[in-house]
């Protein structure tokens, strides 16, 4: 199980995320949802409009295994990227976070965030950022 920081759950809560889902044999979709709500350490939950549920049902039913990225993703500010599985129900999907990873350019692109301790990745996002959470 992954942690979320809190300067990650600002930026998910704020701004929401774009989530991608992909189909058994890899065919990817997106679709950007406005709103999030990050539950505990590691499940972040969205509600979504049928016409959402309508573009990731059939994937999810064949790999529930999806990617989220903070909305303001144009913002090097919200670096991030989380995997994890995911559940849909009605129209609630909820994702378990498994994976982190850091999406800065840079020489920390790509670095696994998940596999450090909570107090490294702090102090990594605190090292790379000025701000701790999300643009008001």
């Amino acid at each position: 199980m992954a942690t979320l920081s809190p300067r990650m759950k600002g930026w998910i809560e704020r701004f929401g995320c774009h989530i991608g889902t992909a189909t058994k044999s890899g065919f990817p979709t997106t679709i950007v949802v406005e709103q999030a709500t990050v539950e505990g350490d590691s499940v972040v939950s969205f509600d979504l409009t049928d016409a959402q549920v309508n573009h990731i049902k059939d994937n999810m039913q064949g790999n529930p295994y999806v990617a989220l990225a903070p909305h303001a993703i144009a913002s090097i500010r919200a670096a991030y990227q989380f995997k994890g599985a995911a559940t849909l129900s009605g129209n609630t999907l909820k994702v378990d976070v498994k994976e982190i990873y850091c999406t800065k350019p840079g020489p920390e692109a790509a670095l696994r965030l998940d596999t450090l301790p909570q107090e490294h990745v702090i102090k990594f996002e605190e090292s790379r950022w000025r701000d701790v959470g999300p643009p008001k």
